[in-house]
C-alpha cells in the first residue's frame, strides 16, 4: 500500500474542524436559543407615563423578550392555551448560585405578599430554589411587585444566589398548578420539591433524602425512587392555636417536642378538619416512629395531599384546570399514585404551616365551578392509566389493581363501561403475547 496523499490529510483535517464547529454551534446553539437574552431583564424598558408616575407595560414586557420563536411558541402552547391566556418570562432573575445535579430544587409558586416567606427559605436552606413570581395585569401594582422583588434580591444575597424567578402573569391570579409546571419545568437539579411557600420547612430535606438513600432496609424502595416511580413525603403540620404559634418559635426545637405538642393537640396535620387530605400519612405513626422508620402510604383516597420529594423526570404532571381553591394538590398526589408511583413517608421530617390571610374572593372560583374541574380531572386520570395499561395488556394484572380499586369509588356508571372495555383489550392484548 502506498504512502497516503496529502490531499486526503487535507480532507479528513478539515472534516474534523467542519465536525469540532458543527458540535460547538450546536451546543452554543441549545444555550441561545433557549435564553437569547440579556442574563438581567430591565422591566423598566417597558414604561410609560401615567399621572406622574412611570408604569411598566406589562404587555410589552411579556411579549418583547428576545426568546427563540420556538421557546415563544412552547410557551404559548404550553400555558396559553387555557381561557386566562397566562404569559410566561422564564429565569427573569436566574440565580448565581452553582448546585449539584443531586440536589434537591424547592419548586413553588409566589405573590408579592409572600416574599418574604421567599427570602427566609432562601436564607435558611441555601439550596436551589425554582419560583413562580405572579405579578398582576394591571400596570400600577405590576410596578410595584417588581420593584419589591428587585429590592429585596439586591439587600438579600441569599435570593439572588440561590433563586430562580420564572415571571407569570394572567387574568387569574389562582393557577396554583400551571405556576407549579412553570417552576418545576425550568428547575435546574435532578431532583425537585413541592412546596407551598405559607410553609416552614423545619429540617433540612436534603439530609432527608441521603439519609434515605443510606438507610432503607428495602432496597426496592430506593430503586423506585430513582427510577421515578416513588417519591418521598414530608409530614406537614399546623398549630390548633395560631395565637399560641405567634408567641414562640414556629417550629418544634425537635421531633421530641413535636411529639410532645402533637399529643397534647397543640399541633395537629395539617388541614385536620378534612381528614380525607392528610389521614393517609398515619400522623400518629410519624410523630413517634424514628427517624429511618420509613412507611409506606396505603390509605390513599381521592383528594389525599401532600408535599413530596421525587425526580424531576418522573411522569407526573400538574392539572392546569384546576383554578381557585382546592383540589390542586389532591389532583397531583391522586396522579402520582394511580399511575404506580409508591410514597413512602419520612418521619424524621417535619414542616408547618404558617397562618396567612387569604387570598381575596375576586380571585377564587365558585366551588360548583371547581368541582366540575375536580369530576372531569378524575374521570380523565382513570381513562388515562386504564388505556395506558390495557394497551400493554397489564390492565386486568396486579398493576391495574391500584387504578381499579381506587377509580371504581368513583361509582361512576360511565367508568364501569370504559373499565369493562379496557379490561376485555388487556386480556386480548395479554394473550397474543402469550
Amino acid at each position: 500500500m502506498g504512502p497516503v496523499p496529502k490531499w486526503l490529510w487535507v480532507m479528513v483535517i478539515l472534516t474534523v474542524i467542519l465536525w469540532s464547529a458543527a458540535r460547538w454551534k450546536s451546543s452554543e446553539d441549545t444555550t441561545t436559543i433557549v435564553w437569547s437574552r440579556p442574563t438581567q431583564i430591565d422591566p423598566f424598558k417597558h414604561t410609560y407615563s401615567y399621572q406622574g408616575s412611570n408604569l411598566v407595560d406589562t404587555t410589552a414586557l411579556f411579549d418583547r423578550q428576545t426568546l427563540d420563536p420556538i421557546i415563544k411558541s412552547l410557551l404559548r402552547t404550553s400555558f396559553a392555551h387555557n381561557s386566562y391566556e397566562s404569559k410566561v418570562i422564564p429565569f427573569y432573575r436566574k440565580k448565581t448560585g452553582t448546585f449539584k445535579s443531586e440536589d434537591v430544587t424547592l419548586i413553588t409558586w409566589i405573590t408579592s405578599d409572600r416574599l418574604g416567606r421567599l427570602v427566609r427559605l432562601a436564607e435558611k436552606r441555601k439550596a436551589p430554589i425554582s419560583v413562580s413570581y405572579y405579578i398582576p395585569l394591571r400596570d400600577k401594582l405590576a410596578t410595584r411587585d417588581l420593584a419589591l422583588l428587585d429590592k429585596l434580591i439586591k439587600t438579600h444575597p441569599a435570593l439572588s444566589q440561590n433563586v430562580d424567578v420564572h415571571l407569570v402573569t394572567s387574568s387569574e391570579l389562582l393557577q396554583p398548578n400551571t405556576w407549579r409546571t412553570v417552576a418545576h419545568t425550568f428547575s435546574q437539579t435532578d431532583w425537585v420539591m413541592l412546596w407551598d411557600a405559607d410553609f416552614e420547612a423545619c429540617t433540612d430535606y436534603q439530609d432527608g433524602l441521603e439519609e434515605f438513600r443510606k438507610n432503607v432496609k428495602d432496597k426496592r424502595w430506593l430503586e423506585k425512587l430513582d427510577h421515578g416511580m416513588a417519591a418521598l413525603i414530608i409530614p406537614s403540620y399546623e398549630w390548633t392555636d395560631p395565637s399560641y404559634a405567634r408567641r414562640r418559635d414556629l417550629c418544634p426545637k425537635d421531633k421530641r417536642e413535636l411529639s410532645t405538642l402533637y399529643h397534647d393537640l397543640i399541633l395537629d396535620a395539617f388541614e385536620t378538619h378534612n381528614p380525607i387530605l392528610s389521614h393517609a400519612t398515619e400522623y400518629n405513626r410519624a410523630v413517634d416512629a424514628g427517624f429511618t422508620d420509613y412507611y409506606e402510604v396505603t390509605e390513599f383516597e381521592f383528594g389525599y395531599e401532600v408535599y413530596a420529594i421525587f425526580r424531576k423526570d418522573a411522569n407526573v404532571w400538574y392539572d392546569q384546570r384546576l383554578v381557585g381553591y382546592g383540589f390542586d394538590r389532591g389532583a397531583f398526589t391522586a396522579q402520582m399514585y394511580l399511575s404506580g408511583m409508591d410514597l413512602y413517608v419520612l418521619p424524621g421530617q417535619y414542616a408547618v404551616h404558617e397562618e396567612h390571610p387569604s387570598y381575596t374572593e375576586s380571585m377564587t372560583r365558585d366551588s360548583s365551578g371547581m368541582t366540575v374541574s375536580w369530576m372531569t380531572f378524575q374521570l380523565d386520570l382513570c381513562h388515562r392509566i386504564f388505556q395506558r395499561l390495557a394497551s400493554r395488556g397489564e390492565l386486568h394484572g396486579q398493576l391495574g389493581e391500584r387504578s381499579i380499586s381506587h377509580c371504581a369509588d368513583l361509582d361512576l356508571p360511565e367508568m364501569k363501561n370504559d373499565l369493562d372495555r379496557l379490561l376485555m383489550q388487556s386480556r386480548n392484548m395479554g394473550a397474543k403475547r402469550m
